[in-house]
């Protein structure tokens, strides 16, 4: 059953946002969706919750080098 996407984290920098957001599919799987400024840029489906979780991990690292900080 598909679920409306739930936020993982929300990070900024000069004004702007990137959110993680997670959605499981109605076939199976779980979909992680990035977006900028409220719009859709990236969003891969994985077979499991835990490898879809570990990719936001990967890129709120990667943006957190760059300077991004965690906002709610």
């Amino acid at each position: 059953m598909e679920s409306a996407p739930q936020r993982v984290w929300r990070l900024r920098k000069f004004g702007h946002a990137v959110d993680a957001e997670l959605q499981r599919m109605p076939l199976g799987g779980w979909t992680i969706h990035f977006l900028y400024d409220g719009v859709p840029t990236y969003q891969r489906t994985w077979p499991e919750r835990e490898q879809a979780l570990g990719e936001a991990a990967v890129k709120r690292a990667e943006l957190e080098r760059s300077g991004w900080m965690a906002h709610w």
